[in-house]
């Protein structure tokens, strides 16, 4: 299958030639399953022993704490088995695992996931806080906030969840957080699939230009959220700028005391002139977009 012809075009004059290239084969590859150990409920070296036990070959990835890569069984054998059904790993991307790392949430801290579900990035934020501190998790659609609080439930992830639009937050919940994290509904190119039409079937420059005025509206409430002082870590899984570079530069110029800081990730990435990063997609993993910004 090929993608929308405009979308090449895009691509192919935002990254060149080569690295489009390189970006269609990894979209027309089966990536191997990942996970994440939930530390709430066991140790890495207490999974690593399950999994030899069941002859699972596994490899650690490098850099990801607590991240694993599975070479023999498919996502849906993973998602049956007692690891996964008990809540002692988490089936996740390895790009969906690092917003919460570059958040890198304190215990005793005051976190706001602004959209939540399905609960996979909060789950990760309340393991690394040690399930101590206040982590609030926002969604206002009805089925995703009923995956949102069985994925907390099955983790044994503590966090107050919140069934309202996170873009009026702020008006019940300012200044509060010292960390928000906005994993942002996006047009999601870093995860199409070229052998899955309906992974790219929706992409238009409209789905583009709605979803960057909702992002926008979420930022807006997230840095209103946000303490004096804190952080807050923006993320898509999308590659158009529209919804990353451009977004972030729209920021800096709306809230000039935000201010872009450097972050420091375990893959390649392609640097912004926010500091912002974008991961093109690989055989491992998909595409995605993330920036950190202070509010001085």
């Amino acid at each position: 299958m090929n993608l929308p012809e405009s979308l090449l075009t895009r691509l192919t004059n935002q990254f060149g030639i080569v690295a489009t290239r390189a970006l269609l084969l990894a979209m027309s590859e089966k990536r191997l399953p990942t996970f994440r150990v939930n530390t709430l409920k066991g140790t890495d070296e207490n999974v690593m022993s399950t999994l030899r036990e069941c002859a699972i070959q596994f490899e650690r990835v490098k850099d990801v704490p607590h991240a694993f890569l599975v070479k023999n069984k498919t996502d849906k054998e993973l998602l049956a088995h007692a690891l996964t059904t008990s809540g002692k790993i988490y089936l996740q991307g390895l790009t969906s695992m690092l917003p919460a790392l570059v958040l890198d949430p304190q215990p005793e801290e005051t976190i706001l996931d602004l959209c939540a579900a399905p609960g996979s990035k909060t789950s990760q934020i309340a393991a690394l806080m040690k399930n101590t501190g206040r982590l609030v998790a926002c969604e206002i659609d009805e089925v995703r906030f009923q995956k949102l609080e069985h994925t907390l439930a099955l983790q044994s992830a503590s966090a107050e969840t919140i069934r309202v639009d996170a873009t009026l937050l702020h008006t019940s919940h300012p200044e509060q957080f010292d960390r928000v994290l906005a994993d942002v509904p996006c047009s999601a190119e870093g995860r199409m699939n070229l052998n899955d039409r309906r992974s790219f079937s929706f992409w238009s420059q409209k789905n583009i230009t709605e979803h960057a005025k909702l992002q926008r509206r979420l930022l807006r409430s997230a840095v209103a959220c946000l303490k004096p002082g804190g952080t807050l870590v923006y993320s898509t899984c999308t590659l158009a700028p529209e919804e990353n570079e451009d977004m972030i530069a729209w920021l800096v110029l709306e809230f000039p005391f935000m201010k872009p800081m450097s972050i420091t990730l375990p893959f390649p990435t392609k640097q912004g002139s926010h500091k912002t990063a974008t991961l093109l997609p690989t055989s491992r993993y998909e595409g995605f977009f993330v920036a950190t910004l202070v509010k001085k």
